[in-house]
């Protein structure tokens, strides 16, 4: 899928009126897929000159994070708003950022915000926006479709930059050592913790940060374990907000899948088996030894890393 990114840092000859707030903002820059009919995608709205560059980079940043969504996840913007997501860069307000139908806004913005922090509120916005969301938490926030979308893209994009060489425009100038480091303190922990000990119940049914994380825990192990092509299948057949919908729907994917390609982190991890081991065959390798947790029939050890395995 490719992309253009159209601007000027010259102002616009009439400021745009933000929906919100009613600000004034002089500069713009579009992202437009290149397809047929050429589809605007993303909109970039800056208060100042100064912002411009950052602007550039936001607009390069979310288009970048539609393609793996929507070759990955098999996700899309919302027909609701003609697939348009709004972005204003604000330099006034508190610091932070809030996202509200299909409008983006960063607030307290200038250049000494840094590039990572560019990055981590921008996707986390977008999460909001492009991901189904899970809902009901008391903390840190209620919805946890941000949270997942920071930490999801943050992976896929540092992957995608280091295939690329390195720097990349849509890392808003973040180095990957940074990015790096963001990954092995808010990925990575989540992602070992279910190969380690399977879903713990009793925090997944938590409205405070335990089951918020044990959401997050549990999304980011399906991709990675099973691919993103199975999480975004979860999302799309839970048909609710809440943690059990995407529970239900994460069986459903797995489920309805010919074979899985299953890549745990090591031998020894959990494995998650829907509907129990019985109802799951293992093709390759035909040595590997799945034991069921006792507690918890749709969880087993696997003896491999890597197997293949199909529903019965």
């Amino acid at each position: 899928m490719r992309y253009r990114v159209v601007g000027t840092p010259q102002p616009l000859p009439t400021p745009v009126e933000d929906p919100l707030h009613k600000a004034a903002f002089a500069y713009r820059v579009q992202g437009i897929l290149e397809s047929e009919p050429r589809t605007p995608l993303v909109e970039v709205h800056a208060q100042r000159q100064s912002l411009y560059p950052y602007a550039e980079r936001a607009c390069h940043l979310l288009l970048k994070c539609y393609i793996l969504a929507h070759t990955k996840l098999g996700l899309d913007h919302s027909l609701r708003y003609d697939r348009l997501l709004r972005v204003f860069l604000m330099t006034e307000g508190r610091a932070g950022a809030e996202q509200q139908q299909n409008l983006i806004y960063l607030y307290d913005l200038s250049e000494r915000v840094p590039p990572h922090e560019w990055l981590r509120e921008l996707t986390h916005e977008y999460g909001h926006w492009i991901m189904p969301p899970i809902n009901s938490y008391v903390e840190p926030e209620a919805w946890a479709n941000g949270d997942l979308g920071e930490r999801w893209f943050t992976y896929y994009l540092v992957q995608q930059a280091r295939a690329e060489g390195g720097e990349a425009p849509y890392l808003m100038g973040a180095s990957l050592s940074t990015l790096d480091a963001y990954l092995r303190r808010a990925v990575e922990p989540l992602v070992a913790r279910i190969a380690r000990e399977g879903l713990n119940l009793q925090r997944w049914r938590s409205r405070r940060r335990d089951g918020y994380e044990e959401y997050l825990a549990l999304a980011l192990y399906i991709d990675r374990v099973y691919g993103s092509a199975r999480l975004g299948r979860a999302m799309l057949c839970a048909g609710g907000v809440e943690p059990d919908d995407f529970l239900r729907g994460a069986r459903e994917s797995l489920t309805e899948a010919e074979t899985l390609q299953i890549r745990l982190p090591f031998a020894g991890a959990y494995l998650f088996l829907p509907h129990g081991i019985k109802r799951w065959q293992v093709v390759h390798p035909r040595e590997a030894v799945l034991t069921p947790d006792p507690k918890r029939p749709e969880w087993a050890r696997s003896s491999v890393a890597e197997l293949v395995a199909r529903p019965r």
